[in-house]
């Protein structure tokens, strides 16, 4: 029975590990083709059982102005806190949504927890394609 216990367990350690392989080589490439592209990136942590997020999924990220600029200027990825583990700890991501701007190199630029409304996101996406980070705060950028 003892034997049987520890085939389990390491069978199971063995998915964990992949899985997160999986993850992290997932999360790299992106990151590499941010770099390769030169374009931003916006990490976008959601949980399936989170209202904000689904508002946010429906009244911003898939909106008719917004979207395009995601597909074409932004490495944009999405992490499913319910799912992936792994990039919410690297972050420090606490509350749901959270998106995480990183320049193309994968430094983060800012954390902006909470549901973000159209108009700020849309000056997000500007802050971001027009590289405003790199002489100013997003705070600076959306105040001025």
């Amino acid at each position: 029975m003892k034997l049987i216990k520890i085939k389990i367990a390491f069978v199971i350690f063995i998915l964990l590990f992949a899985c997160t392989q999986t993850i992290s080589n997932e999360y790299k490439d992106e990151l590499k083709r941010a770099e390769r592209e030169d374009k931003p990136v916006i990490l976008y942590f959601y949980s399936n059982y989170c209202r904000f997020c689904d508002l946010m999924d429906r009244d911003v990220l898939n909106d008719n102005e917004i979207n395009p600029i995601l597909k074409k200027d932004i490495v944009y990825i999405r992490v499913n806190v319910n799912k992936k583990t792994e990039l919410p700890r690297l972050y420090g991501i606490r509350g749901y949504p959270t998106t995480s701007l990183l320049d193309p190199s994968g430094k983060l630029i800012v954390q902006i927890p909470g549901y973000i409304n159209k108009n700020v996101f849309k000056m997000i996406l500007q802050f971001l394609k027009d590289k405003h980070y790199k002489t100013m705060t997003l705070n600076d950028f959306v105040s001025r």
